[in-house]
């Protein structure tokens, strides 16, 4: 019988206090770590993943005092929870192009094609070129009243994102978390750390425990990276420094057995990866696995038709992904425009598949049903709140200049394919990267070639929809995967609702502010050519999103309309089958991810499959109790293991930049 849930007082101090400070340091710690910024940031320290080391330095920080004696009372779970959810959403704001790929694209614009930035785009998104200038070399003040409006638009962007992310995770809570039971494992690996923290007091010897052993195990794996980036005489064991990518993919499969399957493009060697796969369910790894083994006969059919051809000659895994021939866009398949079908197929079946739920909550909106009348956060306000986000989003963009038709479009953009990525990430423990996927809605409807010379609305909805789909930390769309871990949390630790709902709108309300303040004084203090992103070097959304070659061609060349609403039919077949019969052993996220970019671009394929196996052999051994019991501990222990020494290593990257050996 679980034990009621009450609502707990907020420590507002801590939170507001905290959120400052993580906003202050997040992009200052990443811009001075040079070479090591990849892996030793507060944000993703493995991209692939979704994974960041600020969400749990303070629940460490807080768990070592107490193991030295110097905390000695139990800590309130409400506490814990407000330190993973500040440091979670604060994370996502720690990477460097975070900044660089939506804070600077508009400064870059004006400064490198002026005369196209005043004719076609809003003057408040960037200060004058001569204000700019100052970036390039530093030590010159901030022109805090030319960055103002800049900075008024930036703070709704963030804020507006997050508000709409927050408020529906809010509506989906009860059923991702109370009914389906999404893993998070990230919230699983924190959970482990609070169950510790929350002990009265520490009795255990965690070097004995599976947890610990974990732990050690991750030390063991992540110190030698460390120290090959610390000293260059220190032997690359695991070739991290010269052949991986900063999503653990080996860089080059040449003169390997793999390079010779013309399909495989990347392969992820990652242990991480395996072990948050480890905590997925196994119909979801056993359908990605078996998929893609698929996908890679499909392709050596194609080959021997005489496709492909140009694969043989590509030479690294990321240029089999982007390149001239390419698995993700080249005929016949275009398996990109297949899986972003795919990806907005997983949301909308996954609506239709969950029809009831979503009824009764709308009729519990309008009072016209009992039903979750004990829900924390009543579907009136969780409801009118995500209406009212979706509004100023909208008139957000209207703002920008956007038609109605293309400001309606990027909430729903957002919408569709974060609630697939999200149950993605939420099941699997790592997300698709979109990789300008995003822009499809628009190509499809609006610009299905890209307008020469580029507009003004054109150059802001490909730009924004597609960073806001690419990853987590663009756009502030990791508000909602921090939600949805809080949320996780919460259920865990029995704590109510309605307080993290508070503490989340709080903390997107405030970090945008220090995030700015401190990024623009970094770089008119310190300059760009010092610091990881240098900035007015490239505009993303002329060169880039605005630029024919690449426009024309994501998420497929013409013709792809048709590959695209394949991909949301057969995602809805694997669906219903699912939802309707216990014997089918296909599901749909699995089905998406073998065809994705999780697959093409961070070749995540291998992990699944090594985590399938080993699942597999602990539930057959064990049953239930071992994977509990020792399964769930080791490789939540092992991601803990690894964070730390990331934690320890941006700590020693940033005392290097001023003190260099």
């Amino acid at each position: 019988m679980s034990k009621e849930v009450v609502e707990e007082k907020i420590p507002w101090l801590l939170v507001i206090v905290l959120t400052v400070l993580f906003g202050l340091i997040v992009q200052p710690w990443v811009q001075l770590l040079g070479p090591m910024q990849t892996f030793y940031n507060l944000g993703l320290i493995v991209c692939s993943l979704g994974i960041g080391s600020a969400p749990f330095i303070p629940l460490l920080i807080l768990w070592g005092l107490m193991r030295l004696g110097v905390v000695k009372r139990k800590v309130s779970p409400i506490y814990l929870i407000s330190l993973f959810t500040v440091g979670s959403c604060a994370g996502w704001y720690g990477v460097w192009w975070s900044c660089g790929q939506t804070f600077w694209d508009w400064p870059n614009t004006r400064y490198l094609f002026p005369d196209l930035y005043e004719k076609e785009l809003p003057w408040f998104l960037s200060p004058s070129i001569e204000e700019l200038k100052p970036v390039l070399t530093g030590g010159a003040p901030v022109p805090w009243d030319a960055w103002m409006p800049t900075i008024a638009f930036w703070w709704a962007w963030f804020f507006f994102n997050g508000f709409f992310f927050v408020t529906l995770a809010t509506i989906m809570r009860r059923h991702w978390i109370d009914v389906e039971r999404v893993p998070f494992s990230h919230a699983m690996v924190a959970y482990e750390v609070i169950k510790r923290v929350s002990e009265e007091k520490p009795t255990e010897r965690i070097w004995r425990t599976p947890f610990g052993i974990g732990i050690i195990l991750g030390i063991i794996f992540n110190l030698p990276i460390l120290l090959t980036y610390l000293f260059p005489w220190f032997p690359d064991i695991y070739a991290w420094r010269t052949n991986t990518c900063g999503h653990g993919a080996i860089t080059s499969l040449a003169g390997t057995p793999f390079w010779e399957i013309v399909g495989i493009s990347m392969v992820d060697k990652h242990p991480l990866a395996v072990a948050l796969m480890y905590l997925a369910p196994l119909n979801v790894l056993f359908t990605y696995w078996f998929w893609y083994f698929i996908y890679l006969i499909l392709m050596q059919v194609a080959y021997i038709m005489g496709y492909y051809t140009g694969l043989k000659d590509a030479p690294t895994g990321c240029c089999r992904a982007w390149g001239p021939v390419s698995v993700r866009f080249a005929e016949p398949y275009k398996w990109n425009a297949f899986s972003r079908g795919a990806q907005i197929g997983l949301t909308i079946f996954y609506l239709i598949v969950s029809w009831r739920y979503f009824a009764e909550t709308i009729k519990a909106a309008l009072g016209r049903s009992e039903a979750y009348k004990d829900e924390p956060v009543p579907y009136r306000v969780s409801y009118g709140l995500f209406l009212l986000a979706f509004v100023l989003f909208t008139v957000l963009m209207l703002i920008c200049g956007f038609s109605l038709l293309g400001a309606v479009l990027m909430p729903i953009t957002a919408f569709l394919f974060w609630i697939a990525n999200t149950r993605v990430w939420g099941t699997t423990g790592t997300y698709i990267q979109s990789a300008e996927g995003g822009v499809a809605l628009y190509r499809l409807i609006m610009y299905p070639k890209a307008p020469e010379p580029p507009t003004g609305e054109f150059m802001m909805a490909g730009t924004w929809s597609g960073w806001h789909v690419n990853t987590p930390v663009e756009g502030n769309a990791g508000s909602f995967l921090s939600s949805f871990c809080a949320y996780r949390l919460a259920s865990l630790t029995n704590v109510n609702a309605k307080s993290v709902f508070k503490i989340l709108l709080v903390v997107q309300a405030i970090l945008p502010i220090p995030f700015m303040i401190s990024t623009l004084w970094l770089y008119y203090t310190i300059g760009g050519a010092k610091l990881v992103y240098h900035p007015l070097s490239y505009s993303a959304p002329v060169q880039r999103f605005a630029y024919p070659g690449n426009w024309n061609r994501i998420p497929g060349t013409e013709p792809w309309a048709h590959i695209f609403f394949a991909g949301i039919i057969l995602t809805g077949v694997v669906a219903i089958l699912h939802a309707r019969f216990i014997w089918f052993p296909f599901e749909p996220i699995g089905f998406l991810m073998a065809f994705s970019d999780a697959s093409l671009f961070f070749g995540m394929w291998l992990p699944a499959l090594i985590a399938w196996i080993l699942k597999t052999i602990t539930l057959r051994v064990g049953g239930s109790k071992l994977y509990e019991n020792y399964g769930i501990p080791v490789a939540t222990g092992f991601a803990i293991g690894f964070i730390s020494i990331a934690f320890i290593g941006g700590l020693i990257g940033i005392y290097r930049f001023f003190f260099p050996f």
